[in-house]
């Protein structure tokens, strides 16, 4: 048998009731991985003296009998001795994969090692006793915190995987009405635009040039003009659809000419080192939004004369480099207050690379200009 299961003898009376007295009374499953039998009694004494508390304990004598049982995740706590013949706790400790089934592991030991408790709770050991130093009443308290320090940890995990899962929500609730509200510019307003401007330049080839109405209505046509650009880049802001028709690549060169253009005193270097077939489809709106971020922060903040945008794939893994020499800024600072633009827009970066299952990393320093870089794992072809 992997386990022995036994019940704390301040309850034996209560055995055959166990399912009425789990409404009642507090009850605790305990999985004792020791094997020493002298430390099991010792161990099953000093939990029966512990009032208003029920134990059962399931035994395991060895290192594969106890992992075994952990695998069972039905354990409310596990008690394991460090030394187990020629295995120790930690190789138990190494092997045990963390959810939300796993018990919180309690390390007990002969010796007290300051070096060993350091191993066990870098190793993920909820706590760590001496035998020789144990009461009842301390196995009681290490056994309740441990289970109240899981249950808090759990909880704060699944809010954080419901918080992820809302925000990559929102986020795909954003880049669809953004795709509306391009289409929308480029179908309605944008098509309104040119259909006046040709209007009117047709009115005028039927008129007499010298008619003072002819000079008026010519001087709109610049005005249009302006506005039917102000109106394409509005819309390929928002959608690029060069994006969906040559690939990120095409995209990001065209998002730097336009850079150029708009802010000719930065002087802005692409530079691509991977196959467009390399980059998975979802990434290529990932990455560009980075970069669109990125290169917002630049021109609104930096004071930078140089930006260069890096995307390589390397060592299975995909970069994405944005630098720039401007004046930096600090980062702590910037991180922090999330109620201003730039921080906003930090933070948003690091979401997107986070939720797309990038590494997000920023340096930055006043006069040192800004670093960011971000790296997913490629796809393997």
């Amino acid at each position: 048998m992997p386990g022995e299961r036994l019940l704390a003898p301040s309850w034996w009376n209560y055995s055959k009731n166990i399912q009425a007295d789990e409404h009642d009374l507090r009850f605790i499953r305990i999985l004792l991985i020791e094997d020493d039998e002298d430390d099991y009694v010792l161990l099953h004494r000093l939990l029966a003296e512990v009032p208003a508390v029920h134990y059962e304990i399931t035994w395991s004598r060895t290192y594969d009998a106890g992992l075994l049982e952990l695998e069972k995740e039905i354990y409310d706590v596990c008690l394991l001795d460090y030394q187990l013949g020629s295995m120790n706790g930690l190789d138990i400790l190494s092997k045990v994969q963390e959810s939300a089934k796993t018990p919180p592991i309690i390390i007990l030991t002969g010796q007290g090692d300051y070096l060993v408790d350091l191993k066990a709770m870098e190793y993920g050991a909820a706590d760590y006793i001496v035998k020789d130093q144990m009461s009842g009443h301390m196995l009681e308290r290490a056994i309740r915190y441990s289970i109240d320090r899981k249950k808090s940890r759990d909880s704060l995990q699944e809010s954080e995987k419901q918080l992820k899962h809302l925000a990559s929500a929102l986020l795909r609730v954003q880049e669809n009405e953004r795709r509306i509200l391009a289409a929308e510019l480029h179908d309605d307003l944008g098509q309104l635009l040119m259909a006046i401007k040709f209007h009117i330049e047709s009115v005028l080839v039927r008129m007499n040039p010298n008619e003072g109405d002819a000079s008026s209505l010519r001087a709109l046509i610049p005005n249009i003009q302006g506005a039917v650009e102000r109106v394409r880049n509005m819309y390929t802001q928002l959608m690029p659809t060069v994006l969906d028709d040559l690939g990120i690549l095409a995209t990001l060169k065209w998002f730097c000419r336009e850079f150029q253009k708009d802010h000719p005193d930065i002087n802005v270097q692409p530079e691509f080192e991977v196959e467009e077939q390399d980059i998975s489809v979802d990434l290529k709106l990932v990455i560009f939004r980075i970069v669109q971020e990125a290169f917002k922060n630049v021109a609104d903040h930096s004071g930078a004369h140089r930006a260069n945008v890096t995307l390589a794939g390397r060592e299975g893994r995909l970069w994405l480099d944005v630098y720039d020499d401007g004046t930096g800024f600090d980062l702590p600072r910037a991180m922090s207050e999330t109620c201003t633009t730039s921080g906003l827009g930090l933070m948003a970066m690091k979401r997107r690379a986070e939720l797309s299952g990038g590494a997000f990393q920023i340096e930055s320093a006043g006069g040192r200009g800004t670093f960011i870089s971000v790296q997913w794992p490629l796809e393997e072809n």
